[in-house]
């Protein structure tokens, strides 16, 4: 089923968690726009709502933006373009030439568990995971994952916020 546009947290599964488990770590806008985009657990301080909207005339292709409680740009989730393990960023106006807004959500065997894939080449597709680069917060990246069956592709819960 297509993912309907609206009001979500997005919460990261690790490998062989089951969708059903609480708590984890969410998708965050927390460290501001021009800076990837982060993951946190649930907190009064959390920054984890995102606006997920279908790419008109785009059959599973949306863009995620972040909702804004004041009167500021909100940031996109934005992947530079062809451009391999490098974080998800949140950008408040992208370089349309330089930056892709748009991803592809296509939910998995699961309900309400999605992947997340950002660009496709031969041999290959990138898929939204998340990753501690040695930094104080894991960051969503995107990871190169081969097209061959029974590989593993991130996973992903839409949760309406």
């Amino acid at each position: 089923m297509a993912l309907k546009d609206g009001l979500y947290t997005i919460r990261h599964l690790a490998k062989g968690q089951p969708p059903i488990v609480i708590g984890g770590m969410y998708a965050s806008s927390k460290d501001g726009k021009d800076k990837p985009v982060t993951a946190e657990p649930l907190g009064p301080d959390s920054k984890i709502r995102w606006i997920v909207t279908c790419v008109p005339g785009k059959e599973n292709e949306y863009t995620i933006t972040e909702l804004r409680d004041d009167n500021s740009i909100p940031g996109q989730w934005a992947r530079e373009t062809n451009a391999l393990g490098r974080p998800v960023m949140l950008i408040a106006k992208p370089n349309v030439g330089m930056f892709t807004l748009e991803w592809g959500i296509q939910e998995t065997e699961e309900p309400g568990v999605y992947n997340i894939r950002g660009d496709s080449r031969i041999g290959a597709t990138d898929w939204a995971d998340l990753r501690d680069p040695g930094g104080v917060r894991p960051e969503v990246l995107l990871e190169s994952v081969p097209v061959v069956p029974d590989m593993y592709i991130p996973r992903w819960v839409f949760e309406k916020a």
